[in-house]
């Protein structure tokens, strides 16, 4: 039975909480069902129980007694339910229900088995848990690290003109693009216990390795080449000074940033390489063709 934990606020003022004024909770509360007051708590422990992370209170707070299998000695009160557990709602709650108080804090979602008269129970924010004796918490920045690997950072479409399976000209510039389609951000979350990350990587640059000993950086994908604008320029280009054949590889290049819900973190994991793509390129001379001129005396 799910029951409506109700304590008096001059209790809760001296157990370190205080009763939110009857107002909504939170503004995501689509359904209406928990635009009743909440409360807040701070303090106690976070632990995994039974594959459950739960909050355990100060066992001298109002919410430790309230957790008490027991019930209370004397005539039971029928609005002061016991053998409360409180199920920590972790990041996903929060980013549906938007943050209660000071952080870090997640809610929790309070389950008794005494006696009460609301059900559900509202949410309880609680502000700076610990992580119970024996439980490793583990570095936001180490939980983002693990995002950024599951990125799947992609390996660029090599795009020229001419064409990467037409021969490229000695003196004659080769433009270079990769497909505009792979220029987008990546993300993907991690979590560890009542932490969750966000790692986002961003395609910044694009670095051509020609095959003959030179390289090409260019800041952005590169000009798709167009035969309909003859008079169109590009930043992106080589030209090739002997002729040969070469191998020429693109890697696209990301930069990495994090955030984290749960726990106070966040910035930058740096510029990371996707894997490479390369393409055989055979480079020739152009050849100059004299005609007999005709006529004349």
């Amino acid at each position: 039975m799910r029951c409506w934990l109700v304590i008096p606020a001059v209790v809760l003022a001296a157990a370190g909480a205080v009763v939110i004024g009857a107002e909504p909770a939170w503004a995501g509360d689509p359904n209406g069902q928990y635009s009743y007051s909440s409360a807040h708590a701070s303090g106690g422990e976070l632990a995994v129980q039974a594959g459950v992370t739960e909050w355990i209170p100060p066992t001298s707070s109002s919410w430790g007694k309230a957790a008490r299998s027991d019930s209370p000695a004397g005539k039971v009160n029928p609005n002061q339910p016991y053998g409360c557990t409180y199920a920590a709602g972790g990041a996903s709650a929060t980013a549906t229900l938007g943050v209660g108080g000071a952080q870090p804090g997640q809610w929790v979602f309070p389950t008794c088995t005494g006696p009460g008269v609301l059900n559900p129970m509202p949410p309880v924010w609680v502000s700076g848990p610990q992580p119970a004796a024996g439980i490793v918490q583990v570095a936001p920045v180490v939980v983002a690290e693990q995002a950024a690997k599951s990125l799947g950072l992609a390996s660029p479409v090599i795009e020229m003109a001419p064409p990467d399976g037409n021969p490229q000209l000695v003196g004659v510039a080769t433009w270079l693009w990769v497909s505009p389609a792979a220029w987008h951000p990546l993300t993907a979350t991690a979590s560890a216990g009542s932490v969750t990350t966000t790692a986002t990587a961003t395609p910044t640059k694009v670095v051509w390795d020609m095959g003959d000993g030179s390289t090409v950086t260019c800041d952005g994908p590169g000009t798709p080449y167009d035969p309909s604008s003859p008079d169109a320029t590009t930043t992106c280009s080589y030209t090739w000074s002997t002729a040969g054949t070469f191998t020429v590889t693109a890697t696209l290049y990301w930069s990495v940033s994090w955030s984290a819900t749960g726990a106070a973190g966040g910035g930058s994991l740096g510029v990371q390489a996707g894997p490479a793509t390369d393409v055989t390129v055979h480079v020739v001379q152009s050849q100059a063709i004299n005609t007999a001129s005709t006529g004349g005396s």
